[in-house]
């Protein structure tokens, strides 16, 4: 990632100038390359939702912590809340579920921001967003707007199996927790962000009880796709060899020997 670019989430022109704390939070819960970028800096643009920012992603806390001059990852937020809350009293903030553990668990989230209210986004074309993770990981090329990279991305049946497992076990992960935990949650495919964003908008604003201008609300994504050809032709290579099933059973029996080897030194 380009270093302008990641340190522009911190720059205090984001701040709102009311000094008021939130009183409602719209929590994006996502996957990494679920589109959630997308929807974030469209939310954004309305100005009622706050600026929904990974702020509980290691790297990120670490740098807000060091900025506000607190070690708490409590107090830390607290201090956030005041910062990016729009004026209506909405903060937003993405979480990608193993960010949870930064916060405490559930636990600690429920117990850092008021009325939560979780949209769970996902992708229907799971393997895709694999595949784009896949990428992403070799290049560093994680949004739209970086400067593009010099590393060749470099076909990997392993790398791509391990990202769509991730995907699908964070997806179901998500499912569980809010479902268990009975929390306020709208389903959201990433599909409708990137294809009806004005509509996606207003669903949300419908769901938190909050008040939009209209005129604000953005009828298009405020980002680029970055997916390409490469993408495709990955996901053709690695269901061919999945379907043939030698690839998979391979791979895995090669995991699975190097497990019992550990197990066994």
């Amino acid at each position: 990632m380009t270093e302008g670019l990641y340190e522009d989430q911190f720059d205090s022109r984001h701040d709102f100038a009311h000094n008021r704390r939130a009183t409602k939070t719209l929590i994006i819960a996502s996957t990494v390359r679920s589109g959630s970028h997308m929807l974030g800096h469209a939310l954004h643009a309305t100005g009622a939702f706050g600026y929904p920012l990974e702020y509980a992603q290691p790297k990120n806390l670490s740098v807000w912590k060091q900025m506000l001059a607190v070690n708490d990852t409590q107090q830390t937020m607290q201090k956030l809340l005041v910062r990016r809350s729009s004026e209506n009293g909405v903060f937003g903030i993405k979480i990608h579920y193993r960010h949870l553990d930064t916060l405490g668990g559930l636990t600690g989230l429920l117990h850092c921001f008021p009325d939560p209210h979780f949209v769970l986004l996902t992708r229907d074309d799971v393997m895709a967003q694999a595949v784009s993770l896949a990428i992403a990981r070799q290049t560093g090329n994680w949004i739209s707007g970086q400067n593009e990279s010099d590393v060749e991305p470099e076909y990997r049946f392993s790398e791509i199996d391990d990202s769509l497992r991730r995907v699908v076990l964070e997806n179901a992960s998500w499912q569980y927790l809010l479902a268990a935990n009975g929390l306020p949650t709208l389903p959201l495919r990433f599909s409708d962000v990137k294809n009806n964003t004005r509509q996606t908008i207003a669903d949300i604003a419908g769901f938190m009880d909050v008040e939009l201008d209209v005129s604000r609300i953005p009828t298009t994504p405020v980002t680029k796709k970055q997916s390409k050809s490469l993408n495709e032709s990955w996901i053709e290579r690695f269901q061919k060899e999945t379907s043939e099933g030698d690839e998979l059973l391979r791979y895995h029996a090669e995991k699975f020997t190097y497990r019992l080897k550990r197990k066994f030194r």
